[in-house]
């Protein structure tokens, strides 16, 4: 009996040593497999596993690094710009139509545009509208599709073909869904070989889009500090909103940036209507959870139209059009958060950002180390670049190397960390370094002109 047993814990022993080099084996091949294969393995695991076996695979910190310097003097930061000594703001760039596009805009909107500001809810007895259905399913990704009700819709334009985004493709598949919308027939992949040359690029900015859409003959604004009104105004005029937001798409994948192409909304239920790359069509977007995650991104929109309807837009931008007046009111929107919630990092990124825009490099430089301060996540250097400048101009290489290098151990793939790490080694004297730095974010896209620029000026 006690050899029975002897032998029953010997095979239970060797079996468990060979699930553990089964496991070891395969932890180390897991690791060498391209991200999107690791992503496909990594799918199918248990919650609890994936989220170990991801930290293990992809190292990263809990937030971003913390400042260099002490946090000093935050409460002078929060002073209203009228009140504070004049400066100067920077010139507004005149804006111009694109060339004539070479195709015919073919949107439907299923209300008809009103010229109110603001929305009126739907009443109750009003039909419900009819959401066009999907015939192909989504991938596994988009499980956790919300769709919308058809039920007291205030507005919806149809006419935008669902895109699932390709391997972190949610900007170039965003657009293409709002170029589509207008008649344009290229796809996320046409659009991806502009955006983003290396598929392992986890970012694809505002301006880039902008600069795609312009080059395909459409006219592009990328704004900042955007309000629901404002987006209701232009899908009552048959315009779709493309907006940069934060995301949290399943619990352990933890925070994210993310694009959306808002189609409708719903006063009654309380909610826009979002095109999602990545959850499906017809998303339902309550607006609370709107406001949570757009003001992350400081409530970035862009207005991309056909020339035809630039007269439209851009009456309905009105001020927001002029950079002066759209930063100042960026900055006036997250004076008011910070003070209200003074330990808010997003508000005091958002200030950063502002004072950014406005040249107001030392000012700049202190509202995000706030926001550094506050703890960000920690992959909020892959999307916004507003605080490498303002430490590049206010002399602190240090914290622009640290952001850049922290981004880098985990994704090399982001050209914008290069570049500026290279800006910072070129201000220390390091112009090998910096070249080199230069270099690598041209390698990462061929297309990034601020690479360009900065190499021809060696």
């Amino acid at each position: 009996m006690r050899n029975a047993k002897q032998q029953l814990i010997g095979w239970a022993l060797i079996g468990f040593i060979v699930v553990l080099a089964l496991c070891a084996v395969g932890m180390v091949v897991l690791k060498v497999l391209p991200p999107r294969d690791q992503a496909r393995v990594l799918q199918h695991l248990p919650a609890p596993v994936r989220v170990a076996v991801n930290n293990w695979i992809f190292p990263h910190p809990d937030s971003v690094p913390a400042p260099s310097a002490p946090v000093k003097n935050i409460s002078s930061l929060l002073t209203p710009i009228a009140t504070r000594p004049s400066t100067p703001l920077p010139t507004s760039t005149p804006i111009t139509p694109s060339p004539e596009p070479s195709r015919t805009p073919t949107f439907v909107p299923i209300d008809t545009p009103q010229a109110e500001p603001t929305a009126s809810p739907t009443p109750a007895s009003a039909a419900p509208v009819a959401i066009p259905s999907i015939s192909a399913p989504g991938p596994k990704q988009a499980a956790r599709s919300t769709p919308a009700s058809p039920e007291g819709i205030s507005v919806l334009l149809t006419g935008a073909k669902q895109e699932y985004q390709l391997w972190n493709n949610c900007g170039p598949a965003t657009l293409s869904m709002n170029l589509g919308f207008y008649g344009w027939t290229g796809s996320q992949v046409e659009a991806a070989k502009f955006l983003k040359p290396d598929p392992e690029d986890k970012n694809v900015s505002p301006d880039q889009l902008v600069e795609f859409a312009r080059s395909v003959g459409f006219t592009a604004q990328y704004r900042v500090n955007g309000t629901p009104d404002l987006i209701k105004t232009l899908l009552r005029a048959g315009l779709p909103v493309l907006i940069e937001k934060g995301f949290e798409p399943e619990a352990d994948l933890g925070w994210m940036g993310h694009y959306e192409l808002l189609v409708g909304f719903n006063d009654e239920k309380q909610e826009f209507i979002a095109m999602d790359s990545y959850m499906g069509p017809y998303q339902a977007v309550p607006y609370a959870e709107f406001e949570k995650y757009w003001r992350q991104f400081n409530r970035t929109y862009l207005a991309i139209y056909p020339n035809e309807k630039a007269e439209q837009a851009q009456s309905i931008l009105g001020v927001q059009l002029d950079d002066a007046t759209l930063w100042s009111g960026s900055l006036a929107t997250a004076q008011q958060e910070a003070a209200a919630n003074p330990d808010d990092p997003f508000a005091w990124f958002n200030l950063g950002t502002s004072y950014t825009a406005l040249q107001d490099w030392s000012n700049a430089a202190t509202a995000y180390d706030r926001a550094r301060q506050l703890s960000l996540p920690w992959r909020m250097p892959w999307y916004q670049f507003g605080w490498f400048d303002a430490y590049l101009h206010a002399g602190r290489y240090d914290d622009v190397l640290a952001l850049a290098d922290t981004v880098i151990k985990v994704t090399p793939n982001i050209e914008e960390t290069y570049y500026y790490k290279g800006l910072a080694l070129k201000a220390l004297g390091n112009r090998a370094g910096a070249r080199s730095q230069l270099e690598l974010a041209l390698k990462r896209n061929p297309n990034f002109k601020p690479a360009q620029d900065a190499l021809a000026s060696f």
